[in-house]
């Protein structure tokens, strides 16, 4: 067998719309590992990283001499780099084929096909080795695992989905070899979530069931990557880290003796268990991810948060005593949600002592209900698209019925300057004075691209609301079936909503 040239590109954020927040490291762990996993499959394969995080750029890679090119995005990503997109397909040589994978492939196909011959649309490790040897050994595509494309007659093809056990895979740090010096590295100690929040597309691509890898090899991992870039603190990607007691105890006692920091994904009621929370302190996890969204009960409900509000203020300053630091998504953009709302939830979480909330706001992709059966909160027709902001969580990409997107956004940016002022007030650990100034100044990185939005949005939203800033949705419906009516009854040809094994397959 001939020795295969692969190329895999991480796709980066446009220069005007950067991720400000402060866990926004510099790489996605999903394509390292789908690169690892085809290395580990073809050693005698020669696999790159184009790193575009960094400031690599595919151009100054000879993109006519590879046999496979792998893209990972995000919908952000994606929509910020068309003339990249463009660029691959002009430069690479006849017969190459060019696969895209991650969160925006998975939710958007029909888009990624644009620039792809195919698109993996959940986990990535195993289709793409079983896509390459198909392709290899001129066979069929259609046994392929979580593979979508267009076939001969121009439809678009859903392969069954397919979710895998324990992946002992592993970053090779190889792929790591030209990094600058790490804030963050980026890893993952397990895959699934079994809750089932509304707004979360995590699990599509995960699934719900958790699944780990072993202790020891997490800890090999780890050691590989901090011998190659020096880094000693670990971004966990897990969708909830603290799923299992049992192995939370072994990661700590694992790593007892590293002087590694993490931060990993959890849920509020960690703090129940305070025991365990110091027993992982001891070992480096200092700062968590909260799923905690809201403070209002009718905004939890809405998501399906199967938590009690009223414990949340309490569990959160648990953790604050315990100085431990909390990051959460706080989300905006629900109907009930209005001005006063937005500011009250902003000065919520400075009360709570949540050290770092990022304000967002609710984003879907379109077609989700009719492509895959998929719960949706947000119509097709009032989700802003093709746009660099596309998915990029700080920037309003819904037309809301009683709030203009340039107000909604407004809210977004002023309700960091009411965190931090009341922050301020409240905090008086020099420490942790100190991470609040470091934030903020982070947050600052973001307010030209956000003002530059709210101009762009002004402008969108013009035609579509009254005086009083009602939407008039009849007018935003046909506008939208003008524009994207021949493309959702194309997708209706290979809808997998009544495929009720498909659908369980895919569910959130």
């Amino acid at each position: 067998m001939k020795s295969l040239s692969i190329l895999c590109v991480q796709l980066g954020f446009h220069e005007a719309y950067p991720d400000a927040s402060t866990l926004a490291t510099t790489y996605n762990d999903g394509i390292y590992y789908v690169a690892s996993f085809i290395q580990q499959e073809y050693p005698d394969a020669q696999v790159e990283m184009c790193q575009m995080f960094w400031g690599e750029k595919p151009q100054d890679f000879p993109l006519g001499s590879y046999d496979y090119i792998l893209i990972s995005a995000l919908a952000t990503h994606f929509w910020s780099n068309i003339e990249t997109l463009e660029l691959i397909q002009r430069e690479k040589r006849p017969g190459c084929v060019v696969i895209m994978g991650g969160p925006h492939a998975a939710f958007a196909p029909y888009e990624a096909l644009r620039y792809a011959d195919y698109a993996v649309i959940a986990e990535g490790e195993i289709p793409s080795v079983q896509l390459i040897k198909a392709l290899e050994a001129g066979e069929p595509v259609a046994e392929v695992d979580n593979l979508a494309y267009t076939d001969a007659n121009g439809k678009l093809v859903l392969n069954k989905i397919a979710r895998y056990g324990n992946i002992a895979n592993a970053i090779n740090p190889k792929f790591l070899e030209r990094a600058p010096q790490l804030h963050w590295a980026t890893v993952s100690m397990s895959r699934g979530c079994p809750f089932d929040c509304s707004f979360c597309y995590a699990i599509r691509l995960l699934g719900r069931r958790f699944r780990t890898k072993t202790a020891e090899d997490v800890r090999d991992e780890l050691d590989a990557i901090y011998r190659q870039t020096g880094c000693n603190r670990f971004y966990v990607t897990d969708l909830n880290f603290t799923t299992r007691k049992s192995y939370c105890r072994e990661i700590a006692e694992t790593f007892r003796d590293r002087n590694y920091k993490f931060i990993a994904m959890s849920r509020v009621n960690h703090a129940d268990d305070m025991d365990l929370v110091l027993d992982l302190k001891r070992s480096g996890f200092e700062e968590y991810c909260l799923g905690v969204e809201s403070e209002d009960p009718s905004v939890l409900q809405a998501f399906n948060k199967k938590v009690d509000p009223s414990e949340q203020t309490r569990r959160l300053l648990r953790f604050a005593e315990n100085d431990i630091a909390i990051h959460s998504a706080i989300i905006f953009g629900l109907e009930v949600q209005d001005r006063p709302a937005i500011e009250a939830t902003a000065h919520w979480c400075a009360e709570a002592r949540i050290m770092h909330p990022v304000f967002v706001c609710l984003a879907e992709y379109p077609f989700q209900d009719l492509l895959y059966g998929a719960r949706q909160d947000i119509e097709d027709h009032r989700i802003i698209m093709e746009v660099p902001t596309y998915q990029h969580y700080s920037f309003v990409g819904i037309f809301p019925r009683h709030m203009r997107p340039s107000e909604l956004q407004r809210g977004i940016l002023d309700s960091y300057g009411i965190f931090f002022k009341r922050a301020f007030e409240i905090e008086q650990r020099p420490q942790r004075r100190a991470r609040l100034k470091a934030y903020s100044r982070s947050v600052e990185r973001g307010r030209a691209g956000m003002e530059q939005h709210i101009r762009f949005l002004e402008e969108l939203e013009k035609p579509y609301y009254t005086a009083s800033g009602t939407l008039k949705e009849e007018l935003l419906k046909a506008d939208f079936d003008s524009r994207h009516g021949e493309l959702r009854a194309w997708l209706a040809q290979s809808s997998k909503r009544t495929d009720l094994q498909f659908v369980k397959g895919y569910a959130r």
